[in-house]
């Protein structure tokens, strides 16, 4: 797919007032009435595959959402694996994915065995129209969790992206629970990106954006960035491609 150079120009300038949620500090709180919707404990129980992945140890501790896609397979943000710092990756000891995460308890947890990122992802570039589209990354955990015990929440790269989505995760604000947008809206599409309407703060990176199918809900984009700007577009989300998620 080509894009001619003006299309390109607009699509920059919109991106420029794009902030990564990993750099949103001091942020202006959202209204209650723009803020998503505290789930309730029971609310949960369906939702058990999105969890919280911390990030241990010095310079490179922090939060982010992902979700159990299969057994030993979480989906989450590229950015999120990165020293605060250092800006280097950290290593795949150091990242716990807890599954079903709930005021202190979770459903199941594991350390993860390997970080794969999106190919296209260089974290050194700081914020461009590619580095937004390729804000991916795949932890494979040491050991799988059994889908009796948590089922994943598979991606489906065909779903469609029009109606109301919905965005489930944790925010650093409300670490200790789920939080969830009902009526996300897509008002702009960019390859590999869609831009929309419901806003996020620090500590969503790489939740998911669900569309429920005829098969259930399904993962068909990742938060990656929030806007705190003039706009409508509050929220930025990496859609990944089939080559990205096919197993190595």
């Amino acid at each position: 797919m080509s894009l001619d150079p003006g299309h390109i120009k607009r699509m920059k300038r919109a991106i420029r007032r794009l902030v990564l949620l990993a750099a949103l500090l001091g942020a202006e709180p959202l209204p209650a009435e723009q803020a998503p919707v505290r789930l309730s404990d029971a609310e949960h129980v369906p939702w058990r595959a999105i969890g919280r992945i911390n990030v241990i140890g010095f310079d490179t501790g922090g939060m982010c959402t992902g979700t159990l896609i299969a057994p030993d397979l979480v989906l989450t943000a590229a950015h999120c694996l990165f020293a605060l710092k250092a800006h280097r990756l950290v290593e795949p000891g150091q990242v716990h994915f807890l599954a079903g995460w709930l005021k202190g308890e979770y459903t199941a947890h594991r350390t993860v065995s390997e970080i794969r990122l999106h190919p296209e992802f260089d974290q050194k570039k700081g914020i461009n129209f590619q580095s937004l589209a390729s804000d991916l990354a795949v932890l494979r955990l040491a050991e799988p969790i059994p889908p009796e015990q948590v089922a994943p929440l598979p991606a489906d790269l065909a779903a469609p992206d029009r109606g109301a989505l919905s965005l489930i995760g944790y925010r650093r604000d409300r670490a200790n629970a789920l939080s969830r947008h009902n009526d996300c809206r897509v008002l702009n599409r960019w390859p590999g990106i869609l831009g929309l309407d419901c806003e996020v703060v620090f500590g969503t990176s790489g939740a998911p954006i669900l569309a429920e199918t005829q098969r259930g809900w399904r993962v068909i984009a990742v938060v990656s960035a929030g806007s705190t700007g003039p706009g409508r577009i509050r929220t930025v989300a990496a859609r990944p491609d089939a080559a990205f998620l096919a197993p190595e």
